[in-house]
C-alpha cells in the first residue's frame, strides 16, 4: 500500500464518490459538498488572479484603457442593490452584444467551414453517404415544402440517420465515461494498494 497522504485522501474520496452506488449515505454528501466547495473556492482564487494579473498590474504599468472593462465588471455587481440595480444593464447588454457579434462571426467561419466540407467530389461511398446523409437530414426539418412521397421518403433517411449519428454520440459519450471509471481503478489498483504493476 502507498504511505503518501495525497494518494490516500484520494482513494478515500474515490471510494467515497462510488459508494452512491450501493445507496445514498452520508459519506458521498460529505464529499459532495467538499467537492463542491474546493470548486467554488478554486473558482474565485482563479477569478481573483486573473483580475489581478490581466487587469489590475497592466493597469498600473501604464495601460489605462483596461479600467473600461474593470468599470464594466464592477457595474455588473450594482445588480445586487435595489435602488440602482438598472445600472447593471448597461455592462450586461454590451457582453450581449459583443457575444452576439462574436457569434456571428463563428457562424460565418463554422457554418462556412461546414459547408465546404460538405460539398466534396462523390469519389467513394464514405463521401456519397456524407453528402446524402447532409442533405436527406436538413430534408427532415423542412416544414414548408408541401407533403409529397419524395420529401417524406427523403426525410425518412434523413431521421435514420440522425438517429445513428446520435447513437454513435451516445456511444462516444459512454466508452468516455468508462474509460475515466477504468482510470479511477487503475489508481486505486495500481498507485494505492498496488496490486497491479
Amino acid at each position: 500500500m502507498s504511505m503518501s497522504f495525497a494518494t490516500w485522501l484520494g482513494a478515500l474520496a474515490t471510494l467515497a464518490v462510488y459508494s452512491f452506488l450501493y445507496k445514498p449515505n452520508k459519506i458521498f454528501s460529505f464529499f459532495e459538498h467538499i467537492y463542491v466547495g474546493v470548486g467554488a473556492g478554486y473558482g474565485i482564487v482563479f477569478g481573483y488572479n486573473a483580475i489581478v494579473r490581466q487587469g489590475w498590474e497592466p493597469m498600473l504599468k501604464g495601460k489605462g484603457i483596461l479600467i473600461v472593462p474593470m468599470i464594466l465588471g464592477v457595474l455588473l455587481f450594482t445588480r445586487f442593490f435595489k435602488s440602482v440595480n438598472w445600472v447593471s444593464r448597461l455592462p450586461l447588454a454590451f457582453l450581449v452584444g459583443l457575444g452576439a457579434a462574436l457569434s456571428m462571426k463563428a457562424i460565418e467561419s463554422d457554418f462556412l467551414v461546414q459547408i465546404r466540407a460538405t460539398m466534396i467530389p462523390w469519389s467513394s461511398l464514405n463521401s456519397i453517404l456524407l453528402v446524402l446523409g447532409t442533405v436527406s437530414a436538413l430534408a427532415y426539418f423542412f416544414f414548408t415544402f408541401p407533403d409529397n412521397k419524395a420529401v417524406r421518403s427523403t426525410a425518412l433517411f434523413g431521421r435514420w440517420f440522425l438517429m445513428a449519428a446520435f447513437g454513435a454520440a451516445f456511444g462516444n459519450a459512454v466508452m468516455g465515461r468508462i474509460s475515466l471509471v477504468i482510470g479511477e481503478l487503475q489508481f486505486l489498483f495500481k498507485d494505492w494498494i498496488h496490486l497491479i504493476k
